[in-house]
């Protein structure tokens, strides 16, 4: 067998604009490289626009988009920050940077018979199949064109009827069909299966001898599919009923062998279901561009209307409804430091208890459980886990940048912030889901609907509810699993839900149970993601509209860059992410709700009542806009963090962000090792502008940023 190593390099195509939130998948729908590809989306969980094309038409589209001459430029992966195109492209792309459980090229001693396997299977093998497959439908061409047509361009589908003659003899000519007869073909496919039953011969579940799925398994069962014709390929593929009986004939023979039923077990057993089409977001358009553009000019507003209110409102009351808004930092302060007056359950506590996550952070102080809960979770949660913390996840954005240097461009919220978010999820949290796309769909909803959900509205909660329930089956199972580990006198990693699971089984924390681990360790993880992501992105934001900031803080992340031990009170960084996020909060506040009657002074004279039964959003951007706390307030000066700065980025009080600390140590981070990109800028597309491209709940799907490609970039 010969010993191929091709999966080490990356075709792809630089300098090309794209800003759709979700990829597009560009490919040949019967071939089986092709499949390879889509079959690794799906395995990933990726959501994307599925365009096949139709034989040979394909060959243009996909040379035109690559900007490449050639027939094995199939399929084409179009992104926000880079275009992939090749199957081998696609395969290591996605094995670079998806979780470990998630890896199909095993890092034992069977590596190299997998990448052996592979590398017959998708040359070999391919061409093989795919020259026999077209010799046998191209002479019908009602069926080839039955098959052809599917899910293609309408244009496409008519070329094909009207010059049908013409294109199969290019097809024909360009595959070299006349060199020999799909039964030479045949022949030579025969000899790979028996390859494949002889692995198969030992009893092995899968063809590298293990007893997990791998990149070669999938390789054979892509490329061999025209050959079994399994109903679970992924692409378009012809019905065993349509054949010719010859080619009936050949299928069922192969499916008696080991290996077609090797094929057919792994399509029905392992082939992951691809995110339905229907799921996809809509494009851009010139109404999307319009609201983005709308969005960043009432950004630039916000400080003006702030300063007015603080003037003429500091405490404005909604007539007609019981609606309040504080906005004077010493009123905001006092009415968030008085949280018996001022509470939170009744803004909160009933959409956690109906995603089935009730946590201490929807509960007041005179709620026994809040002091209880919380203290559990703070035993788990430790400050002095910061330096593991950022270990983590310095070294995940170091391995994200790396391999994304020689693309020229960085996606920071879809290809950086989310994904690593994800790893220190699994990492330190100890919680993974099945695919990275499932834990950042549970976490934006989840979160949207507890505090974003201002409307209530209805069709947002039901998805809510059903993610709470999705993601708390989930989690009861991994912590039942890893109580049976303990129980048969096994050992726990150190991560933090094993934290919880071992300090429920010592004394005095027997009100420990499952549900109480569950509940808290989804709760707290359901904050780590999006506003962090978002602050990132609001942060380069605001740099990259201050050069002269931008510069001082580039050298300032150039110098810190190898200091693994600065704290938050001698970072410098920290004071720029700081004042990024006074000029751009992440959110303009928190709620709070007075049952009774009350009072604020702020320490001062005046008196603004409150009155009873009403919500107030205590506006924390407005806050830190304050001359009195903030003088000049206008002016970006990093340095006010050095000093104190009464900076409300992570709220303030009793119910302060839980992952305050972590946020002002992993914010930082992330920035500076951006900002160390060479002449970093935004990308020229609608992706690159304000905070890019939008979902749910105003959540950064995408932030584009080039920089100039370092010369050894590999």
């Amino acid at each position: 067998m010969i010993i191929v190593n091709q999966l080490n390099h990356i075709r792809f195509r630089k300098d090309y604009t794209y800003a759709k939130e979700a990829p597009t998948f560009a490919s040949t729908g019967v071939g089986g490289l092709d499949e390879i590809a889509r079959w690794i989306l799906d395995h990933n969980g990726i959501l994307y626009k599925d365009q096949p094309y139709m034989p040979l038409i394909s060959i243009e589209v996909i040379n035109k988009l690559t900007a490449q001459p050639g027939i094995d430029n199939s399929p084409a992966l179009v992104m926000t920050d880079t275009m992939l195109y090749g199957a081998d492209s696609i395969v290591r792309y996605y094995e670079l940077r998806c979780a470990p459980h998630l890896r199909l090229i095993p890092e034992d001693s069977t590596q190299q018979l997998v990448l052996n396997l592979y590398g017959l299977f998708t040359r070999e093998l391919s061409d093989l199949v795919q020259k026999y497959m077209y010799a046998r439908l191209l002479p019908v061409p009602k069926l080839a064109r039955s098959v052809f047509n599917q899910r293609a361009p309408l244009g496409e589908r008519l070329r094909w009827r009207l010059f049908y003659p013409f294109l199969r003899d290019q097809l024909s000519k360009d595959l070299n069909l006349s060199f020999n007869t799909a039964e030479g073909r045949l022949f030579e496919i025969k000899k790979i299966f028996a390859q494949v039953d002889a692995l198969l011969a030992d009893g092995r579940r899968y063809l590298g001898g293990g007893d997990k799925l791998t990149i070669a398994d999938i390789a054979f069962a892509s490329v061999a599919a025209p050959m079994i014709l399994p109903v679970e390929f992924g692409g378009i593929i012809a019905q065993i009923q349509q054949v010719p009986e010859a080619y009936r004939k050949d299928i069922i023979d192969l499916r008696t062998t080991a290996a077609g039923q090797f094929l057919l077990r792994v399509y029905q057993e392992d082939r992951p279901l691809p995110v339905p089409q229907s799921k996809l977001p809509s494009d851009p358009n010139y109404f999307t561009c319009m609201g983005q553009t709308l969005g960043i000019l009432l950004d630039k507003l916000q400080p003006r209307a702030f300063a007015f209110l603080q003037k003429v409102f500091p405490v404005l009351k909604i007539p007609f409804i019981k609606f309040a808004l504080v906005n004077r930092n010493n009123l905001l302060v006092e009415l968030l430091d008085r949280n018996l007056d001022f509470t939170i359950e009744e803004i909160n506590s009933e959409h956690m208890a109906s995603q089935k996550g009730a946590f201490f952070l929807g509960w007041d102080k005179n709620n026994p459980q809040f002091d209880r809960e919380r203290d559990f979770a703070r035993a788990c949660v430790r400050n002095s886990d910061l330096g593991l913390i950022r270990a983590i996840v310095r070294a995940e954005t170091d391995k994200v940048i790396h391999h994304n240097l020689p693309f020229g461009k960085i996606d920071v919220a879809n290809t950086l912030c989310r994904p690593v978010y994800v790893r220190l999820m699994d990492s330190y949290f100890g919680i993974a889901a099945a695919n990275d796309q499932i834990m950042m769909a549970w976490i934006r909803i989840l979160f949207y609907d507890l505090f974003l959900n201002l409307t209530r509205n209805e069709k947002v909660h039901k998805q809510a509810v059903k993610a709470g329930v999705e993601r708390r089956d989930w989690v009861r199972q991994v912590i039942l699993d890893r109580i049976a580990i303990l129980e048969a006198g096994g050992t726990l990693p150190d991560n933090v839900l094993n934290r919880m699971i071992l300090l429920s089984r010592t004394p005095g924390y027997e009100w420990v149970d499952e549900d109480v681990i569950n509940r808290n360790i989804g709760g707290i993880i359901s904050g780590v993601l999006e506003t962090s992501n978002k602050a990132v992105i609001f942060s380069l934001s605001v740099l990259l509209d201050r050069p002269d900031m931008l510069k001082t803080a580039t050298e300032i992340a150039i110098a810190r860059k190898d200091d693994m031990a600065i704290t938050m009170d001698k970072d410098p960084m920290y004071g720029y992410v700081a004042e990024c996020l006074r000029f751009m909060p992440v959110q303009p506040g928190v709620f709070r709700f007075s049952e009774l009657r009350q009072t604020l002074t702020g320490g001062g004279t005046k008196a603004y009542t409150i009155k009873p039964r009403t919500k107030i959003l205590c506006l924390t951007a407005a806050a830190m806009r304050d001359p009195v706390t903030f003088p000049n307030p206008s002016k970006f000066d990093p340095t006010r963090a050095a000093v104190g700065a009464p900076y409300k980025n992570w709220g303030f009080g009793l119910h302060e962000c839980f992952g305050r600390y972590i946020n002002t140590v992993l914010i930082p981070d992330f920035v500076a090792a951006v900002l160390r990109l060479p002449n970093l800028r935004r990308d020229d597309s609608m992706a690159g502008r304000g905070v890019g491209l939008k979902s749910q709940g105003g959540f950064p799907n995408n932030f584009v940023l080039a920089f100039d490609t370092p010369k050894k970039a590999d």
